[in-house]
């Protein structure tokens, strides 16, 4: 206490941005992205990763499971840390932990780096809160998450090298990459591939400078590079794995099925961009324009060697996904002029600095009335609300209004000695309405169709009392619909559509997990699965050996129950009437 008053006083602007930083972490970790932990049938990555996690911390679980042994393909560092960690710290609590560091440190990072760039804290600021928008990336938002992710943990560090990289710190900046690389090897390419093409046009660089950074670079990554080339090669179709990735994957590796309204929506941040350069262009304009040129040739190379010439390592590095490094350097420009419109006299701009906000929050409040289709082969819409808030809603409003009072009052510290009447009162009503659009649609309910809901219901309730009721060795066949079994059963099984996405990593596994797809009801040509009759499923019980299987009612299999509810019913193989 007596540390925050003395800064308070020697420090007042220091103590007002820490202040407005911590306020908006806030206000993106419990209002904007939500908080989540192993819901099941949402589609989101923790169906996976929370049973690679606690397969790190406990060998013994998920016997049988193919997950096991895909595992290793999943490469980085991250998930095993978690693993270990756990086994010390309840893993609900470590991960929420993490999250709320990663969000706050990427929120830092963008501010730090609009700064860097433009050297005015009031476009920091505005660019912290257009972070936490969801911006058109082609390639899908895999950087805003309810949760922790390899992806989410890593872009902080990644943001923080571009910070270190701007403050002409290229050495550190090598070794804060070195070690993000660890943790998500993918994304921190392409900023190494940014950074090359910065570097090439920086006159101040000698050769022998760049060499020495990635080598550096280089040295730090290396414990995830050794793991990569360790890795057993699997012999497989490439013209298979191609098919398979694109039938599982088209929305995040194969640019030609991208949505058109996520290309236009990024062509529009592009245009934006270049609009924006009319408000002033940092020093180091070529060397942003360097990057961005060298995310365009990977985006180049993405779409050659997946679309036309496919070749599977190109194919597994995603490199379409690079957009979101130019929508962060677009963000800067955009906030640099918001801010100039803001601190304008005249009321006309700075209604369009609220418009150009409003363009980013106004899509996803829609999301919560017209939910869209997720990419499945079976009806499941997108609910980006999270559970966390339907249980706490009145305590989240209220850390929310005090975290949007306490940045306001930051804002207004901040910005008293350089904005005076109305000026000041447009910023803080420009701040205030933008992050209360941003928070809002957490606590609307999403218009998601009541069958499903119902059935998100009884799938968790049918997996809570197998993980109760069954031995741990118990291996199950399940309907491929519905994701999330392991993270809840805590039970090995056969598979379900989620798992098709660590297929991208695995051409071997691409193809394991395509043919129990098959065996489970899948239909390629109707892109949907078909109802298990009696037969089928006593034939694919017996293939895989399970224990248990879990079946839809309206299936309408027999056998001798063990549990059932208004949607699932669990059976045990020795009841099966299998003839």
């Amino acid at each position: 206490m007596d540390f925050l008053k003395a800064l308070a006083h020697d420090h007042p602007r220091t103590l007002a941005t820490i202040l407005f930083l911590v306020s908006a972490a806030l206000i993106l970790v419990l209002g904007v992205q939500g908080i989540e932990h192993a819901n099941p049938n949402n589609f989101r990555d923790q169906a996976v990763q929370i049973p690679v996690i606690e397969s790190y911390a406990d060998a013994s679980l998920f016997p049988g499971d193919f997950m096991l042994e895909v595992r290793a393909s999943y490469v980085t560092l991250f998930y095993p840390a978690l693993g270990i960690m756990s086994r010390v710290v309840s893993l609900e609590p470590l991960m929420l932990a993490l999250y709320v560091l990663a969000s706050a440190a990427t929120l830092a990072g963008v501010y730090a780096l609009t700064v860097a760039i433009f050297h005015e804290p009031l476009a920091g600021m505005v660019a912290a809160l257009l972070w936490m928008a969801y911006w058109p990336n082609p390639g899908g938002d895999f950087i805003h998450s309810p949760f922790v992710t390899h992806t989410t943990f890593a872009a902080a560090l990644q943001v923080w090298a571009l910070v270190l990289f701007f403050r002409r710190r290229p050495l550190l900046a090598a070794v804060v990459l070195g070690v993000a690389a660890n943790i998500n090897a993918m994304t921190s390419f392409f900023v190494a591939v940014m950074w090359g093409m910065a570097l090439l046009v920086d006159p101040q660089r000698s050769f022998k400078q760049i060499v020495r950074i990635y080598a550096l670079l280089l040295v730090f990554a290396l414990p995830v590079l050794l793991w990569r080339m360790t890795l057993p090669f699997t012999e497989a179709s490439l013209d298979e794995f191609v098919d398979i990735v694109r039938l599982r994957l088209w929305y995040a590796v194969f640019p030609f099925s991208f949505s058109l309204l996520l290309w236009a929506g990024f062509g529009a941040m592009l245009v934006l961009w270049r609009v924006s350069w009319r408000f002033g262009r940092p020093a180091q304009h070529r060397q942003i324009l360097a990057m961005a040129g060298g995310i365009a040739l990977l985006c180049a190379i993405g779409i050659v060697f997946a679309e036309i010439i496919p070749v599977e390592f190109i194919i597994e590095l995603q490199l379409v996904r690079s957009t979101w490094l130019i929508n962060l350097l677009i963000l800067v420009y955009v906030a640099r002029m918001i801010a100039h419109l803001l601190d304008s006299t005249g009321a006309w701009r700075r209604s369009i600095a609220l418009a150009l906000v409003m363009a980013f929050v106004l899509p996803r409040l829609a999301i919560e009335f017209f939910p869209p289709d997720q990419p499945t082969p079976y009806p499941l819409m997108i609910d980006l609300d999270t559970p966390w808030i339907d249980a706490h809603g009145a305590l989240v409003a209220l850390i929310l209004a005090a975290a949007l009072v306490v940045l306001l009052w930051a804002v207004y510290v901040l910005r008293r000695g350089t904005l005076a009447g109305s000026r000041l009162a447009w910023t803080l009503g420009w701040f205030a309405t933008s992050l209360v659009g941003l928070a809002l649609p957490a606590f609307i309910p999403a218009a998601l169709p009541v069958a499903q809901q119902r059935a998100t219901g009884d799938w968790r309730a049918a997996l809570v009392w197998i993980e109760a009721n069954t031995a741990p060795d118990a291996y199950f066949l399940t309907p491929p619909q519905y994701d999330g079994f392991r993270m809840v059963a805590r039970r090995g099984y056969v598979g379900d559509w989620k798992d098709g996405t660590v297929g991208i990593f695995h051409n071997g596994w691409a193809i394991e997990w395509y043919e129990r797809m098959l065996d489970l009801g899948f239909d390629p040509d109707a892109f949907a699965f078909a109802s298990m009759t009696q037969a089928h499923l006593c034939d694919a019980a017996t293939r895989y050996g399970v224990s248990h299987v879990v079946t839809l009612r309206e299936w309408d299999i027999r056998g001798e129950t063990a549990y059932e509810n208004g949607t699932f019913v669990v059976i045990p193989v020795e009841g099966l009437a299998c003839g």
